[in-house]
């Protein structure tokens, strides 16, 4: 490793620097959102959240960026208590410097001064690269792997683009539809006064039901009427769309969508839900309405797709979801927590105690 390496936080006049060479990183790997990383996206990433708190790291050869550490910060409730989480993303080092060991020596260098911070927990999602320098060289412990499912909507349109020369795919997308259909159970609710509505903005409503939802677990990030607008309304990765079940005048279920194109094909992702107590299968009625009729998303998906930490999940069979199996998966999202404090790790680093969809996660 060169002499002339050297770690810092990064300061607001070294924030161009940053960003050219994260687009450059970014590049080098083909990364489809490099061009996304420009002021806009730097700002309500790591200014303009709920907190207005982040720490961005630097790993430097002389006066060149080589690598980067993000951490933005969130409030969460920890074994039930009002804490800081930061979440750790957006870290890579320049292909000439791989293997070199800077890598671990920035993430060292970063997690050695967070502890001299007001944040107590850190999470993370690492790729298959770099899961070894977090659990083997950053205390971090793994809490569980996300499960994750699919539901398709039209399987002819997804095979057309997969083998688009074969003709009988259409045929064979057909006959998969109608099993999945048929063998799928139909979600009725029993009052007669239910609708499902568009949201725009987030209200007072949709706040209730996110709490509500959060209660059944200790560990999760705080879902309230700042951090949900900043997340999905605000985003600068695509528009959002919000959809809420309301029955008798109350709002019941919600769930936040995100159009996402996989491989040519246009998917349907949920990246939040929630319902109020005793209405999972208000959920359910809700999610199946959009395989019913997935035109009320504005969007021509083939698919629903969604990864969390939930309960929730297992029952989305009776819809006909099917879960990935992790060796099929392209990118299992694994979920890694560090405590500062070692009297909490027990809890926060158990699974049934979390929490987690999507918008936990940096990606989309």
């Amino acid at each position: 490793m060169s002499t002339a390496l050297r770690f810092s936080r990064i300061e607001p006049e070294t924030q161009g620097s940053l960003l050219t060479e994260i687009r450059n990183i970014l590049n080098e790997v083909g990364a489809h959102n490099a061009e996304s990383y420009n002021d806009r996206y730097w700002d309500w990433q790591y200014k303009d959240l709920p907190t207005g708190i982040s720490f961005v790291y630097a790993a430097w050869d002389e006066d060149r960026i080589i690598g980067y550490y993000h951490v933005p910060v969130y409030r969460a409730l920890i074994d039930g208590q009002n804490q800081l989480i930061g979440n750790v993303q957006d870290v890579a080092v320049s292909s000439d410097f791989r293997g070199t060991g800077v890598f671990r020596s920035l993430s060292e260098f970063a997690n050695l001064d967070l502890d001299t911070t007001e944040i107590n927990f850190l999470y993370t999602f690492p790729n298959k690269s770099s899961i070894r320098t977090f659990r083997s060289y950053n205390n971090f412990s793994p809490i569980r792997t996300l499960p994750s499912y699919f539901r398709p909507i039209d399987t002819g349109k997804i095979l057309q683009q997969i083998r688009p020369w074969f003709r009988i795919v259409r045929f064979l997308g057909l006959v998969v539809d109608f099993l999945l259909n048929t063998f799928s159970k139909s979600i009725s609710l029993d009052l007669d006064d239910a609708s499902v509505e568009r949201f725009i903005e987030i209200d007072e409503s949709i706040e209730l039901v996110f709490r509500e939802y959060g209660k059944s677990f200790s560990n999760h990030i705080i879902r309230d009427a700042a951090w949900l607008d900043w997340r999905y309304l605000q985003s600068v990765r695509g528009r959002h769309q919000i959809l809420g079940l309301v029955e008798c005048g109350q709002l019941t279920a919600v769930i936040v969508l995100k159009e996402e194109t996989i491989r040519n094909t246009s998917v349907c992702v949920i990246m939040d839900f929630a319902f109020t107590d005793g209405k999972e299968k208000s959920l359910l009625y809700l999610i199946q309405n959009i395989l019913v009729n997935p035109s009320m998303t504005d969007w021509d998906s083939s698919l629903i797709y969604i990864s969390a930490s939930s309960p929730f999940l297992s029952s989305l069979k009776q819809l006909g979801f099917i879960q990935i199996p992790q060796s099929l998966n392209p990118r299992v999202l694994n979920l890694l927590g560090r405590s500062v404090n070692p009297l909490a790790k027990e809890s926060f680093i158990r699974m049934d105690n979390w929490l987690i969809t999507l918008g936990d996660w940096d990606v989309f």
